[in-house]
């Protein structure tokens, strides 16, 4: 190992240990005013992962955009969190002290098929640049095909978005999930093994596809928008909110949609958050080259969006059936705004 993959080993893990330690002290701080809601406040449930919501809270771009599109129905944000973990964050919005969170679109559709009550309005979606596997530095892998056997780390779940990344990416070049040895870690411990070489491949998504690939010598072989990937990140609330309050859902879809038109049209916004967060330097650089998220409604495009990813989840395995869509989503576009 040289001196310069040392450095930048430390350098990762270091970023990674920092952005769970902030989102631990602000779940903390965060969670003691849940039970403060009013009937005029949304409870937001951040998530520490970046996406339009959560740039919004620690840019200041979609503040503004958001807290104007509510006070235009008489409501306001607070925001709870940011939850490093976010299963806490989900457990707010599941047991009622929380009104809005965000999640990967297989949470969502694991939801589904467990009858939660639990609706999608917007669809955070990517061409799928910002997702992929990648071998480490040393590894004799020129490619997905030569994966068989090796030790490939997915991320902490069993059908989230490493996992699928990686199945799709075996399933074009006619192998399974079964040919390589899933390793299911944390983030930062898939960091920490994937910068030691304990594992061989990561497949992973957003900040850390970036880090696994700013290590020296580590190679991409797969990438989601060239293996047909359907993973989205989704904004959800209850479906009790989403059926007292259809022009707050309204108000937070608007709100983020202009939140999305801003950073697209001013990217360095999304690199300077992961900056702030403590992110090395090479990896936000390429974070800089991922195509900025674009806000889409759950209209039929989106349904349609979200059926082909559940045919996915079930073709892989992933899922035993695919849910009804109608329990999935709402058209938050279909209602006016008051």
């Amino acid at each position: 190992m040289t001196r310069r993959r040392t450095a930048l080993s430390a350098t990762a893990i270091a970023a990674t240990c920092l952005l769970a330690a902030c989102a631990a002290d602000g779940a903390s701080a965060g969670g003691s005013t849940a039970d403060e809601a009013t009937g005029t406040t949304v409870r937001v449930a951040d998530v520490s992962s970046a996406n339009h919501l959560t740039l919004g809270r620690s840019s200041g771009i979609v503040d503004e955009a958001l807290d104007e599109a509510l006070d235009e129905a008489g409501f306001e944000a607070r925001w709870l969190g940011p939850y490093t973990v976010p299963t806490v964050a989900y457990d707010a919005l599941l047991t009622g002290q929380a009104d809005v969170t965000t999640t990967d679109a297989s949470q969502l559709l694991t939801w589904a098929a467990e009858e939660r009550d639990v609706v999608a309005f917007a669809l955070e979606t990517t061409p799928g640049d910002d997702q992929g596997v990648v071998v480490g530095a040393g590894v004799p892998v020129t490619g997905v095909e030569d994966l068989r056997g090796l030790t490939v780390a997915v991320g902490p779940t069993p059908g989230g978005a490493g996992d699928y990344v990686l199945a799709k990416a075996l399933a074009a070049v006619g192998l399974t999930s079964d040919d390589v040895q899933r390793v299911y870690l944390s983030e930062a411990d898939a960091t920490a093994e994937f910068v030691a070489g304990t594992v061989d491949a990561w497949a992973t998504t957003d900040q850390h596809f970036a880090t696994a690939q700013s290590i020296p010598g580590a190679v991409v072989v797969a990438r989601g928008d060239h293996v047909g990937s359907h993973d989205a990140t989704v904004h959800v609330v209850s479906r009790t909110f989403a059926h007292e309050h259809p022009d707050v859902v309204r108000a937070l879809y608007d709100g983020l949609v202009t939140q999305a038109v801003e950073a697209r049209q001013r990217p360095s916004a999304v690199t300077d958050l992961y900056a702030r967060a403590g992110a090395p330097g090479d990896a936000v650089a390429i974070i800089g080259t991922f195509d900025v998220p674009q806000i889409e409604p759950l209209d039929d495009a989106g349904v349609e969006r979200l059926r082909s990813f559940a045919d996915d989840l079930v073709e892989l395995g992933f899922l035993a059936v695919e849910p009804h869509m109608a329990h999935v989503a709402v058209d938050a576009t279909a209602t006016s705004r008051t």
